[in-house]
C-alpha cells in the first residue's frame, strides 16, 4: 500500500474511532436532526377536526421532515379543548411526534396529564392522540392520582378531557365504586 492511501486509512480509523457526538431523542425517532428540511424554534399549531379547535400544540423545538409530513418535537405540550371552547386537560412530554396530513401527534418521556376540572394527573412514558375520533390512548403503563385516589394499569383509551376512559390491568384506590341496578 503506497504511504498517501496508508495516511487516508489512518485518517479514517482515527476519525472513526472519535465517533459523532450522540444526539438526544431524535436518533430513537428514526432521522438525524440534520437531515430535517426545517428547523424551528417555539412551534404553535392548532389542531382541528371540522374547522373546530380540540387542541393546541406548542414545542420548544421542531424538526419538520416535508416529505414524510412528520414533525419531531423536543419539549411537547398540549391543551385539549372541548366542543364549547374551554381547556379540558394539559398533556407535556421532553419529545414527541406531529404528523402534519392527519393532525395525529405522540409524546413520549415523562408524559404527564393534568385534568384541568380537578388537577387529576396522569403519568406514562408514550401516549397518542388520534383527532379523527378524539381519543388519546396508550398501550404502555401508567399511573393516574387524584387526592386520595390512586389507579395504575396498562393502557387506556379516553377523551381529552380524561372522564370517560378505559383501561386494562387497572388496580388502586379509586374509592366507592356504584353500579347501575339492573
Amino acid at each position: 500500500m503506497k504511504p498517501a492511501a496508508l495516511l487516508w486509512v489512518g485518517a479514517a480509523l482515527l476519525l472513526a474511532a472519535c465517533g459523532a457526538p450522540e444526539r438526544g431523542g431524535m436518533a430513537t425517532a428514526g432521522m438525524a436532526a440534520d437531515s430535517a428540511d426545517q428547523l424551528i424554534m417555539g412551534m404553535n399549531t392548532i389542531l382541528t377536526k371540522d374547522g373546530v379547535e380540540q387542541a393546541y400544540l406548542s414545542a420548544d423545538t421542531a424538526y419538520v421532515y416535508e416529505a414524510t409530513g412528520r414533525v419531531d418535537l423536543k419539549h411537547v405540550k398540549v391543551t385539549f379543548y372541548s366542543a364549547l371552547g374551554q381547556a379540558q386537560s394539559v398533556l407535556t412530554g421532553k419529545e414527541g411526534t406531529y404528523w402534519m396530513r392527519t393532525n395525529q401527534m405522540s409524546a413520549r418521556t415523562d408524559v404527564v396529564v393534568v385534568r384541568q376540572s380537578d388537577g387529576a394527573r396522569l403519568r406514562t412514558a408514550f401516549i397518542e392522540y388520534d383527532p379523527a375520533v378524539n381519543q388519546v390512548r396508550t398501550d404502555k403503563p401508567y399511573v393516574a392520582d387524584n387526592g386520595p385516589k390512586h389507579l395504575e394499569g396498562v393502557g387506556f383509551v379516553c377523551d381529552p378531557s380524561f372522564t370517560t376512559c378505559s383501561s386494562q390491568q387497572t388496580h388502586g384506590s379509586a374509592g366507592l365504586l356504584v353500579m347501575p341496578a339492573r
